[in-house]
């Protein structure tokens, strides 16, 4: 009789291990499906992101490249006129050496 409620026991004491083991093995199995699902979340997330800074960087680089291109004009624009200033200088710096070289009033004066 004692025997049999010692192997009565271990019968019962089995199936807790056995019931145990189930419930760690389903456990596992939700870990390994929740960390599945929260690395794919997390990979969505970037990709948004990363869809987000890429957009910004075009939209800035945009913008760096039309105040590139209004810099460089403004810049051509100066050059140009500083160009036919020292075209008008040196004309009249010309005019003054010649001057410079009449002898006659006269022919200063035409």
């Amino acid at each position: 009789e004692t025997l049999q409620r010692i192997v009565s026991t271990l019968v019962n004491k089995n199936d807790e291990i056995h019931n145990f083991i189930d419930m760690l093995n389903h456990t596992i199995s939700n870990v390994q499906v929740n960390s599945s699902n929260a690395i794919s979340e997390l990979d969505e997330e970037f990709d948004g992101l990363y869809s987000v800074l890429h957009e910004m960087k075009g939209s800035m680089a945009n913008t760096i490249q039309q105040e590139e291109a209004r810099k460089i004009q403004a810049l051509q624009d100066q050059l140009s006129q500083c160009s036919r200033a020292l075209e008008s200088s040196e004309e009249l710096l010309e005019l003054a050496v010649q001057s410079l070289d009449i002898k006659n009033p006269v022919e200063l004066l035409e």
